[in-house]
């Protein structure tokens, strides 16, 4: 059921055009860009390989951007997403729950998407990486995560903000 929602609910978002309130945030790395709704995400620190950091204003949903202008084979990508999970939550690799897989539209642009469930049980975290993988482009995710209860609004503002995904020359 979790997965219907959440699934609808990015369709949803994708389909109505957004009515927001944004600040145009540009990657330093790769030719992208983004429209940010500064009333419902504040601005964190970035760390590591983060390029972009925010949570909701109620704190109950994560998300960022990573970027690199390097690049893997999709599939390697998709293990790197996977084993990165496990070691955030300093658990092995199999403890990382793979609920659903496909791909997305966004700027015109297939991207993969994974949905995957990782943690303690009780506090397990849902994330939904949308990521995308192009020799000369480079390579990104944008990363949604909040607790499971939470999925189908995480899946909606992710829909809002990748509906405004431009790749820029």
């Amino acid at each position: 059921m979790i997965k219907s929602l959440l699934l609808g609910a990015v369709a949803l978002a994708f389909s109505v055009a957004p009515v927001l309130a944004c600040d145009t945030i540009k990657s330093q790395k790769l030719k992208l860009s983004a429209c940010i709704d500064d009333a419902e995400w504040l601005l964190q620190a970035p760390q590591g390989a983060q390029e972009f950091l925010y949570f909701s204003g109620d704190e109950t949903i994560g998300f960022t951007i990573i970027t690199e202008k390097e690049t893997v084979a999709v599939s390697d990508y998709r293990a790197a997403i996977l084993n990165n999970a496990a070691v955030g939550s300093n658990v092995p690799v199999d403890q990382v729950l793979v609920l659903k897989e496909r791909i997305e539209n966004v700027g015109g642009r297939p991207w993969n998407v994974i949905e995957y469930q990782v943690g303690e049980p009780g506090q397990e975290l849902l994330f939904q990486n949308f990521y995308y993988v192009q020799p000369g482009f480079g390579s990104t995710q944008f990363v949604y995560w909040s607790i499971a209860s939470d999925g189908r609004a995480a899946a909606y503002r992710a829909g809002q903000m990748l509906s405004t995904v431009q790749f820029t020359n």
